[in-house]
């Protein structure tokens, strides 16, 4: 690993299904295909598994992105402590920092907020995020319509924001889909960097799960699959896209 203040630090903190990974490419692998996709030129990366290796030094990055997992922020595991410990001052190393999905939970909890199992299960598909005022100002957020459509998968959230957040995002299930900690470290609870093929994958694997999960939390199970499938017909759903290449060009600047 050679560090450059011109690349993006990607901390890794987990692995998604090998299907997955043998078709579209691990968390990591997400990221790099969808920033060169939007981003003019193309950054370079450098990517870290947070789960097994030490982080470097932020400091010697243009930016850092920490990517969803498997685990959960609450359910404390060795490796997590030095992730935390970075998250819970990122600020002083002045790189942007954008943590995505149990990236933003693991942020929450690492400043104090708090994150649960959701009450009202799994979130996976093509959502719909309201945001707040707070985004009309924000670097990542200004400019998007009030209501945005996005990709998601996730059954945790962020129950509780972390003292001093701003609340960027929200709707129904999750209300916190976005916040940020200071003016250049952001959490996402959606995914920028995932395409329909990635999520509609995930959706088949898990149908089984997804199915029960529908029957738990009172919701019609049957054609409950075909549902989800169905909300990621709406090209809307790639907004989410343009945060991530807002972020890299942020960390070109």
């Amino acid at each position: 690993m050679i560090p450059t203040r011109t690349s993006i630090l990607i901390l890794r903190t987990g692995s998604t299904s090998p299907e997955v990974i043998e078709r579209h490419g691990d968390y990591d692998r997400w990221f790099t295909r969808a920033a060169m996709d939007h981003a003019e030129g193309g950054p370079s990366f450098t990517v870290c598994d947070a789960t097994k290796e030490p982080i470097p030094d932020p400091a010697a990055f243009a930016g850092v992105i920490v990517t969803g997992s498997t685990n959960s922020a609450y359910k404390q595991e060795r490796w997590m402590e030095p992730l935390c410990s970075y998250l819970a001052e990122a600020e002083r190393h002045r790189a942007p920092v954008l943590c995505v999905c149990f990236g933003m939970q693991i942020l929450a909890q690492a400043r104090g907020g708090q994150v649960i199992l959701n009450p009202n299960g799994w979130e996976i598909g093509g959502i719909d995020i309201t945001l707040t005022g707070a985004a009309t100002t924000d670097p990542l957020f200004s400019g998007l319509r009030p209501g945005i459509k996005a990709l998601a998968t996730h059954e945790d959230r962020v129950e509780v924001l972390p003292p001093g957040a701003v609340l960027l995002a929200t709707n129904r299930r999750s209300p916190v889909q976005a916040f940020r900690v200071s003016d250049r470290i952001w959490g996402v609870q959606f995914h920028p960097e995932a395409t329909t093929e990635i999520i509609e994958m995930l959706i088949q694997l898990r149908a089984d799960q997804l199915v029960r999960d529908a029957e738990t939390h009172g919701r019609e199970s049957v054609g409950h699959v075909q549902r989800l499938f169905d909300t990621l017909a709406d090209p809307r759903v790639g907004e989410g896209r343009r945060l991530l290449d807002r972020f890299v060009r942020m960390c070109a600047e």
